[in-house]
């Protein structure tokens, strides 16, 4: 998993290290699937992700710990989701219940319609590193991609 260190000199949005890099966490996301529509909402184990038309699954990570969120009704949030596009991110401080303070990422997806709303959610900004990206990404993390097989010639 990568670990955070300072925020990005041009936007202030926390820096992750992804494959061996530090990354702004905003940049990053925005790269691979800014403006794109969700197109499903999937369970793989414990973990939901959005799944975006371009093949790219964005595990929903809770912003305080980590651990996957919980999504009680699947086929509401398919409902719910499908047809947003991610428009922006934002952060912000929180207080939790103990009293300390961490810092809330937020994806800003769009309206599906003329009379909804946009919708926000709290994502752990660790869900960048734990993305799944499709084969023909360049972000993707080539070292966990399977070796190319010889010719026999």
């Amino acid at each position: 998993m990568g670990t955070t260190q300072s925020t990005c000199p041009r936007d202030g949005f926390p820096m992750l290290r992804i494959n061996g890099q530090w990354v702004c966490v905003a940049e990053y996301l925005d790269r691979c699937i800014g403006q794109r529509r969700i197109v499903d909402v999937m369970q793989r184990g414990e973990t939901f992700y959005y799944v975006f038309e371009n093949g790219h699954a964005l595990p929903l990570l809770c912003y305080c710990c980590g651990e996957s969120l919980v999504i009680k009704d699947l086929e509401q949030a398919r409902r719910d989701m499908v047809g947003r596009r991610l428009e922006s991110m934002s952060t912000g401080p929180v207080t939790l219940q103990d009293g300390s303070e961490i810092t809330q990422f937020c994806l800003e997806l769009s309206k599906k319609g003329l009379l909804s709303r946009g919708v926000s959610t709290a994502v752990a900004i660790e869900a960048a590193v734990r993305m799944h990206h499709p084969a023909d990404c360049p972000y993707r993390d080539r070292s966990k991609s399977p070796a190319k097989k010889r010719r026999r010639r």
